[in-house]
């Protein structure tokens, strides 16, 4: 699983205001070394969705597996704009997702379809970046209420996963509650 070098982590808490500098480099980085696709852990996402609710997450599993494939173009970017350290806002979040996405159509490494529309990245990336959310939360991540935020989020805008939304909902109202944020 791709994730950000904890000096970046580092960098980016102990210097806020050179987010925006360090997360374009970052981001260019990632433009220049594409992963091959891997196949995706089912039994980790099960155990991230199990600290939702212990069952009825069987079609968000599969809808994870077939639509943000482990090891896609969005994964490592996903990464590095959701870490569990760390929030942003969505817009500069979307910024840096658009540059990544102009640079890497650029070089030829998107699929056509990745390649023709951003709303399809992103909604790749949103993915990739709950299914990795997911993970951690199966693993105990120390970061347990910021990655639930973010499932909160994800969850929220897309209709195939409302089974997901309604579970989060059940189990964790207030991340539901109006003035919701990541921060």
């Amino acid at each position: 699983m791709t994730t950000p070098t904890s000096a970046l982590i580092q960098d980016l808490q102990a210097h806020p205001e050179d987010a925006d500098r360090l997360m374009r480099a970052a981001c260019a980085g990632l433009s220049a070394q594409p992963k091959p696709p891997e196949p995706p852990d089912a039994a980790a996402l099960r155990a991230g969705l199990a600290r939702i609710a212990p069952n009825g997450l069987d079609a968000v599993l599969q809808r994870l597996i077939d639509d943000a494939p482990q090891g896609s173009s969005t994964d490592a970017i996903a990464a590095l704009l959701r870490p569990p350290e760390l929030a942003w806002d969505e817009a500069q979040e979307i910024d840096w997702a658009v540059r990544h996405w102009e640079d890497c159509r650029a070089a030829g490494q998107l699929d056509a379809a990745l390649a023709a529309d951003f709303g399809e990245y992103w909604r790749q990336l949103e993915w990739s970046a709950l299914r990795r959310h997911l993970v951690l939360l199966g693993r105990g991540h120390a970061e347990e209420r910021r990655l639930l935020a973010h499932v909160a989020k994800t969850a929220s805008r897309y209709v195939a996963l409302a089974p997901l939304k309604r579970a989060m909902e059940a189990s964790f109202p207030e991340l539901f509650e109006l003035g919701f944020s990541l921060r």
